[in-house]
């Protein structure tokens, strides 16, 4: 066995590069940009491990098969686009896998015993990639498919996923509907691209109230985040008792950052990381992964990227820029809107 990395350690695999040019800007491209800042930082080598192929097998058990082959042949059959966000190269879905095989290796080390944390890069987001559906960037789902593989091969009876990207995770959400054993909680931006995630979505009957949706509107900050969770992921979480974290951390909710209208500042989503982190070390034994989902290429992901890094795996806090904090929602707006949500989550949890 590998010898144990106090901390936590890094997952990639270089076929993923391959698919980098795609989402190339003036800057560079996603993956590429990253792990020239986390080399900067002194985060990469001794961190870095390679990760393998997700096996089909492993996929097919949240995806359904024909979607699967279906992606293979739109790959191979030289189609360039299957929607506006969702470029594809001849080896999309290989590549794809690769992003998955970062999460299903990470699971065994930190089951194992073999890292404490880990962080998973992928090329593309994931949480947009449902049972049956891809699009918005994502082909297939690797933050659900490391939960999954917990309850499968681990025997886990309580898996949450946290999603922080600033888009909903409306494929994540489908996936895990109809199931008490994955608690997804999705914060982000509402209305956003995909018209999905409302608060009343709350679940299928028989696991209702295990679908939490927290949809945050135009210019929510750093307070709303720290306020909501607190008052409501907090609490949730103490009645659930997760065993295990899967955190979707995305970087489209920075106020600099086109790809929301959220105004959460660097310094913001680090206490918003941190605060997560302490549930991992409070309820589950500091068992907690996280997965790169979406934001915008370039520098500010890249940077926010390693500040993610640093302080997951190695507990350290990099500098970061405290933006003004203008902020646009007054305090009696989202109390009133807080007593909304709380309302619709008290039918099924202690509030």
């Amino acid at each position: 066995m590998e010898e144990i990395r106090a901390g936590g350690v890094i997952l990639h695999n270089d076929k993923l590069l391959e698919y980098d040019p795609l989402t190339e800007k003036q800057e560079g491209g996603r993956l590429s940009l990253i792990i020239d800042q986390l080399q900067k930082n002194g985060l990469w080598e001794g961190i870095v491990r390679s990760a393998d192929i997700a096996p089909m097998k492993r996929l097919r058990e949240i995806h359904d098969p024909d979607f699967l082959n279906d992606l293979h042949r739109r790959s191979y059959s030289g189609v360039e686009q299957l929607d506006a966000h969702t470029p594809l190269i001849r080896e999309s879905l290989e590549i794809a896998r690769f992003g998955a095989g970062c999460v299903l290796d990470a699971v065994d080390m930190v089951m194992s015993g073999q890292a404490e944390r880990a962080f998973c890069l992928t090329a593309m987001p994931g949480h947009h990639a449902a049972r049956a559906s891809f699009g918005f960037g994502s082909l297939v789902n690797p933050i659900a498919a490391g939960a999954h593989y917990l309850t499968k091969k681990y025997a886990l009876k309580r898996v949450a996923i946290i999603d922080i990207d600033a888009e909903h995770g409306s494929g994540t959400q489908e996936i895990f509907y109809h199931r008490k054993d994955v608690m997804t909680f999705s914060l982000h931006e509402y209305p956003g691209v995909t018209g999905t995630g409302h608060y009343e979505e709350l679940g299928q009957k028989g696991a209702l109230g295990y679908n939490i949706n927290i949809p945050f509107v135009s210019g929510y900050g750093d307070r709303e985040y720290r306020v909501c969770i607190k008052e409501l992921v907090e609490k949730l979480l103490e009645q659930y008792q997760p065993e295990f974290i899967l955190l979707g951390f995305g970087t489209n909710l920075l106020v600099e950052d086109p790809g929301s209208h959220l105004r959460v500042t660097e310094e913001g989503l680090l206490n918003t990381v941190t605060l997560i982190k302490g549930f991992a070390d409070r309820f589950c034994g500091g068992k907690i992964i996280s997965v790169l989902e979406g934001g915008t290429p370039g520098n500010l992901m890249a940077k926010a990227t390693a500040q993610h890094v640093s302080l997951l795996l190695n507990n350290l806090t990099m500098s970061v820029d405290k933006v003004n904090k203008d902020e646009l929602i007054s305090y009696a707006d989202w109390y009133s809107y807080a007593k909304l949500l709380k309302a619709q989550f008290k039918k099924f949890w202690k509030l």
